[in-house]
């Protein structure tokens, strides 16, 4: 069945079909509200509610985009709307962008053991300020376009871009600081 086809179903009354889309979601709003509330019990909070709404909301979903963009917006939002209520909104970190510009060349990294690469970069999203670890999950990890990113969040396009960036150099930094024998080319 096509998730057009579940959507269908629920707006016509089967509130059954609603656990097909929790279970094809449920994973990946759950690692976007961890990484933005950076607190699991208040993620699993977050992602409830943004259920709720979502099945609240079903009907008027338009379509213009597919639902996990529609979805996870609301997740997004739901998060931010959380943040602001515990005071907790995270800031823009203060960033040179000379400084951290270069960028390592892919090949150093053919000497370390992926596993260590995927390690450091797990730890250093859990630290890394959610304004930008929240735009790598959803670039690298859920294989967003830009054009997604901007639907999720609502942010301008060059907003994202600026935060992927960003987040890329503070993830280029960690690996620099964490592996010494790795040499900046710059």
């Amino acid at each position: 069945m096509t998730e057009t086809e579940i959507i269908d179903r629920i707006v016509g009354g089967d509130t059954e079909a609603f656990a097909v889309l929790v279970a094809q979601h449920q994973r990946r709003a759950l690692s976007l509200a961890e990484r933005m509330m950076q607190n699991t019990d208040d993620a699993r909070d977050v992602v409830q509610d943004s259920f709720v709404k979502a099945y609240r909301s079903l009907s008027r979903f338009n379509r213009d985009s597919t639902f996990s963009t529609w979805f996870y917006r609301i997740v997004y939002t739901t998060c931010l709307n959380a943040l602001e209520r515990r005071k907790r909104i995270p800031v823009h970190d203060e960033f040179d962008d000379e400084a951290g510009s270069a960028w390592i060349e892919p090949t150093v990294f053919q000497s370390m053991e992926s596993s260590l690469i995927d390690e450091i970069v797990s730890d250093e999203m859990k630290t890394m300020n959610p304004i930008y670890a929240t735009i790598l999950e959803l670039f690298y990890v859920d294989d967003r376009s830009y054009e997604e990113i901007v639907g999720i969040t609502g942010l301008p396009l060059g907003t994202v871009k600026t935060r992927l960036n960003r987040g890329r150099n503070l993830l280029r930094t960690a690996l620099l600081r964490r592996c010494p024998d790795l040499e900046d080319p710059s």
